[in-house]
């Protein structure tokens, strides 16, 4: 009885591709449950910004003539404006951490994995990054007493530590931990922009001209001349800022007098229009409170 000794074949482990760590779908679901609840918080914030920039004039901005769809429209070129500027940011930090990993010879990817494995360490990491939230809220509403930051380290520390390391110990409260932080982010960045936003309607309101977060935003910052229909000016010579128009009627802010007017559309007569005018000559000036009066 004879045996046939088969040739000896060598096991090769394939090596895939994309590892499920690190596989490109993975990141890219970790991006949006990131990204997206930071756009959605930072939309959701500067629509409030809207109506605190109206009522900086006594108005909604129902009553100058913007719609929901008008200001999604504006909003959603501020996120784009938004994701241009810091894309380029987040594009250092990958390279910075890159450049440090290859400088230590990995020893800083190590660590960084060492410390994601950290249910504490990784919990308080985003219990920081959810006190912007309350950083920019306190910002906005300019509270007296506490200092803003025991305030938010205290927040941090006995309100989000213990529940987001509970979510830790499962993979779908990781999930619920990144949309959560992300939420909160977006809302910090939005109060932070909101701040802004008011600051500049009330420079609008007080010298004529705004700042670059509320010019961002699209909000209309133009001046004209009001006459009638006869070529009479109603604003006696100065220019008053349009706010918008809404059911026939144009709706103007006399910054000389500090009150909003409505006037019919077909009664009325612009001229002069200029946005956006620069009231300081090119800083060559001071400009002085209802400075439009002046040029």
């Amino acid at each position: 009885m004879s045996y046939q000794t088969l040739p000896h074949v060598p096991v090769v482990t394939a090596r895939p591709e994309m590892g499920a760590r690190g596989s490109v779908l993975e990141v890219l679901e970790k991006l949006g449950t990131v990204v997206v609840p930071i756009a959605v918080g930072v939309y959701a914030l500067l629509y409030l910004g809207f109506e605190s920039v109206y009522d900086t004039f006594g108005i909604t901005p129902e009553q100058a003539g913007l719609t929901q769809a008008s200001i999604f429209g504006h909003l959603l070129g501020t996120l784009v404006l938004l994701f241009l500027a810091m894309l380029p940011l987040l594009g250092l930090i990958v390279g910075i951490g890159w450049l440090v990993d290859k400088v230590t010879r990995g020893l800083a990817a190590r660590v960084v994995a060492w410390a994601r494995e950290k249910a504490w360490l990784s919990a308080a990491v985003a219990a920081g990054l959810s006190g912007i939230a309350y950083w920019g809220l306190l910002g906005l509403v300019d509270v007296t007493g506490t200092p803003v930051l025991l305030t938010v380290l205290s927040v941090g520390l006995f309100g989000l530590l213990v529940p987001y390391r509970l979510l830790r110990a499962r993979p779908a409260g990781r999930a619920a931990m990144r949309v959560l932080t992300g939420a909160l982010v977006g809302m910090g960045v939005g109060f932070t922009l909101v701040g802004w936003m008011t600051q500049g309607a009330e420079d609008v309101r007080a010298f004529g001209q705004g700042n670059i977060v509320l010019e961002l935003t699209g909000f209309p910052n133009q001046w004209a001349e009001v006459r009638d229909s006869e070529g009479r000016s109603v604003s006696k010579g100065e220019r008053w800022l349009v706010l918008g128009q809404d059911a026939g009627a144009y709706v103007f802010y006399d910054c000389g007098r500090t009150e909003t007017i409505r006037r019919p559309i077909e009664a009325t007569i612009l001229s002069r229009i200029e946005l956006d005018p620069d009231f300081s000559e090119g800083d060559t000036k001071e400009v002085r409170p209802c400075g439009y009066a002046h040029t």
